[in-house]
C-alpha cells in the first residue's frame, strides 16, 4: 500500500506543474491586446540636386598630338670636300646660334679653281684692251692709208692724160697703175680687220662674262666649304666627324630650330563646331562679304580662337600658351578628325627647371581651343542627362520627369538649347527605380555646382 500511494504522489507532484503552466499561458492568451495600428506616411527619398544657373559658356575643344620644331634643318654639304674643322657645339643636344660655323670643309681645291678662273678673266680683259688698241691703230693706220690711196689716184689720172699724149711709155702707165692698186689693197685689208673688230670684242666679251660666272660660282663654292648655321636651333643628330669626306648632297647632321614648336592635333569636327560657329553672332554663309576673313591667317582673330599646351608625365604637369597657327587642309578618314597646327613661341625661353621643360621633338601633349564665349547658356552635369530627359525636384519636393534639348557636349557637361530654365532643382543623383512623383529630401551639391560653373565659364580646366 505504501509503494502505490508513493507512485500516486509523483504522479501528481508531476502534472501539477504542468496544469500551472497551462492555466498561466491561458490567462496570458486571454489578456493580450490586438497589433496597433499606424497611419500610413511615405518616406521620402534622400537625393543630391544643384540649382540650375545660365551663365556665359567658353566653347572649348580637347586633342592631343606630338612636339614637331616649327623648323628643321638638314645640315646638307654643296661642296663635296674633307672635313677639317667642325664647331665644339657639333654634338647632339648642343645648342648653336644663327651665324656659326658649324663645318669647315678643306677649302684648297675650291682657293686653286677662284684663281684659275680669275687668271682666265684677266688674260680675256687683257686681250679686250689689246683689241680696243688694235682698233684705234687700224682707224689711224687707215686715214694714212687712204691719204695716199688718194695720191695715188691723182698720179694714175695725171699718167692716164701723159699717156694719151704719148708723154710716157706703157710701161710707166703701167708701173701708176700697179701702185695705185697695191695702195688700194691695203687701205681695203685696213677696213676689212675694223669690221672684223666688233665681232671679235663681242665674242671676247661674251667669254668674259662667261668667266666672270664661272669665277662667280668658284667663289661661292669656296664660301660654301664653311657650312653656317642660318638660325637657332638644337643639333639633334651627328653623322661626320673631322677628316671624314663629306659629298655634296649627303646630311652630315639635323637641327630643330628653338624659335618655335608645333602641334599637330586632331579634333572630331562636333568639338570645333561650336567655336567656329558665328562672327558677332552671325553665321559666316558662302558667298557672303566676310568670306575673305575665312583666311588662315584672320581665324585666329575672326574667331577669338585661344589655346593651351598641357604636358603630364608623371608627377610632372606643364602648360605654355600657344597660338593657333592653321587647319589642316584634309579630314581624316579614319577617325574623321581635323588636324589643327598650334604653335609655341620661344619654348626655350619659358625654361623652369623642373617645373617647366622645353617642348621638343615627339613629346606628347594635350591641346585645348577655346573660343568666344556663348551669352547665358545652362549647363548641366553628363550624369544628370538621361537619353534626352532629365530630372528635377519640383516645388512640392516631388520627382519630376523633363524632355531636354542639348546644344553641345563638353567633356563634363551638356550645353542645353531648351527644356531647362535656370533656378531649377536639378536631381544628380542616380536614382534607381526613378518613380516619377515620387517624394524627395533634396540636399544642395554646392561643390558640384561650382565646379560646374567654373568648367563652363573656363575658369578651371575641362576633362
Amino acid at each position: 500500500m505504501k509503494t502505490e500511494r508513493k507512485e500516486i504522489l509523483k504522479r501528481t507532484l508531476l502534472i501539477f506543474p504542468v496544469l500551472i503552466a497551462v492555466i498561466g499561458v491561458g490567462a496570458m492568451v486571454r489578456s493580450r491586446k490586438g497589433p496597433e495600428k499606424l497611419p500610413l506616411k511615405e518616406t521620402a527619398r534622400q537625393v543630391r540636386v544643384i540649382t540650375t544657373r545660365a551663365t556665359d559658356v567658353v566653347p572649348r575643344a580637347i586633342g592631343y598630338g606630338y612636339v614637331e620644331p616649327g623648323q628643321v634643318w638638314q645640315v646638307v654639304p654643296e661642296v663635296s670636300g674633307k672635313i677639317i674643322e667642325v664647331s665644339p657645339n657639333f654634338k647632339k643636344g648642343s645648342f648653336v646660334k644663327k651665324g656659326d660655323v658649324l663645318v669647315r670643309i678643306d677649302p684648297n681645291t675650291y682657293r686653286l679653281t677662284v684663281r684659275q678662273t680669275e687668271a682666265s678673266v684677266g688674260n680675256i680683259q687683257a686681250r679686250l684692251t689689246e683689241l680696243n688698241r688694235k682698233e684705234k691703230n687700224y682707224q689711224s693706220s687707215l686715214e694714212i692709208e687712204e691719204k695716199l690711196l688718194d695720191l695715188k689716184k691723182k698720179e694714175l689720172k695725171r699718167n692716164q692724160r701723159a699717156l694719151r699724149s704719148h708723154s710716157i711709155s706703157d710701161s710707166t702707165y703701167d708701173q701708176a697703175q700697179m701702185n695705185y692698186q697695191t695702195q688700194l689693197t691695203r687701205a681695203q685689208d685696213i677696213e676689212n680687220a675694223l669690221r672684223l673688230i666688233p665681232t671679235t670684242r663681242k665674242a671676247l666679251e661674251a667669254d668674259l662674262e662667261q668667266y666672270r660666272a664661272k669665277l662667280e660660282e668658284a667663289r661661292l663654292d669656296l664660301r660654301r666649304t664653311e657650312i653656317i648655321v642660318p638660325f637657332d636651333c638644337r643639333i639633334t643628330e651627328t653623322s661626320a666627324e673631322i677628316g671624314q669626306y663629306a659629298p655634296a648632297g649627303q646630311s652630315v647632321a639635323t637641327a630643330d630650330g628653338t624659335a618655335t614648336a608645333e602641334i599637330n592635333t586632331r579634333i572630331p569636327m562636333g568639338k570645333m563646331a561650336p567655336l567656329l560657329r558665328a562672327v558677332g553672332g552671325k553665321p559666316i554663309r558662302a558667298g557672303s562679304e566676310q568670306t575673305d576673313q575665312l583666311r588662315m591667317d584672320k581665324i585666329k582673330q575672326l574667331f577669338g580662337l585661344k589655346v593651351r599646351v598641357r604636358l603630364k608625365a608623371g608627377s610632372l604637369e606643364a602648360d605654355w600658351n600657344a597660338d593657333f597657327a592653321r587647319g589642316d587642309a584634309t579630314i581624316d578618314a579614319q577617325t574623321r578628325t581635323l588636324g589643327m597646327i598650334v604653335v609655341v613661341e620661344n619654348p626655350y625661353d619659358q625654361i623652369i627647371v623642373g617645373v617647366r621643360p622645353p617642348l621638343v621633338r615627339n613629346m606628347f601633349c594635350e591641346v585645348e581651343i577655346s573660343g568666344r564665349p556663348i551669352s547665358q547658356k545652362v549647363v548641366i552635369p553628363r550624369s544628370a542627362f538621361h537619353d534626352g530627359y532629365v530630372y528635377v525636384a519640383d516645388s512640392a519636393h516631388r520627382l519630376k520627369r523633363k524632355p531636354v534639348t542639348t546644344d553641345f557636349a563638353q567633356t563634363d557637361f551638356y550645353v542645353v538649347r531648351e527644356g531647362l530654365a535656370p533656378d531649377e532643382q536639378l536631381v544628380v543623383s542616380d536614382l534607381i527605380p526613378a518613380i516619377e512623383g515620387m517624394l524627395l529630401a533634396p540636399i544642395e551639391d554646392k561643390a558640384l555646382s561650382d565646379r560646374l560653373m567654373a568648367q563652363a565659364d573656363g575658369r578651371s580646366d575641362i576633362r
